[in-house]
């Protein structure tokens, strides 16, 4: 996997939500808390950025699996809660900002959904088995490779004024890594 598309994906993120400028007039408290509870749900899949997959001995079954279970501890917890608590979120305060939700959950779930399925199948497999080890390396490079063809889901937190304006007075968007 390639760490430039996991950095791009958290940049792109945090273009939306950080360093925006605040409007005149404040948004309604309604549409700043949906913007808070939106950016929340992203804060674990911002932290996939920050992951770098060590490196390990690859006839070491031991050092592979470790490597594995603390990869998929990051991105499962990190798509799972971004579709989960997107899927979550009340009525948007705007048509743009249900927009920009949607798109969202429409990119990260087949993602999450591969995530989790790969997840299970190494943690229902016994610690020392090679095969399961191999078939988890295999599906973490099929889910890098879905992740840098994934569209850009965070495009409208760059161009959407009133979405911007929300992030601006959300603090879960300030939680975000700059």
């Amino acid at each position: 996997m390639r760490r430039s598309v996991i950095l791009f994906a958290a940049g792109i993120l945090l273009a939306g939500c950080g360093g925006v400028e605040r409007t005149a007039s404040p948004a309604p408290v309604a549409g700043t808390a949906w913007m808070n509870d939106f950016c929340g749900s992203l804060i674990d899949f911002a932290k996939i950025g920050d992951f770098t997959m060590p490196d390990f001995e690859q006839n070491d079954v031991a050092s592979a699996r470790k490597v594995m279970d603390d990869a998929f501890g990051v991105f499962a917890p990190g798509f799972d809660n971004a579709v989960t608590g997107l899927g979550k979120l009340g009525q948007a305060p705007s048509a743009e900002a249900d927009a920009a939700r949607k798109s969202i959950v429409e990119a990260l779930t087949p993602i999450r959904d591969e995530v989790l399925a790969a997840k299970a199948a190494l943690d229902a497999a016994p610690k020392d088995d090679k095969n399961a080890v191999v078939a988890a390396g295999a599906a973490f490079r099929r889910i890098g490779s879905h992740m840098n063809d994934m569209p850009d889901p965070f495009q409208q937190l760059e161009t959407n004024v009133s979405v911007k304006t929300l992030a601006a007075q959300a603090p879960n968007c300030g939680k975000l890594p700059s």
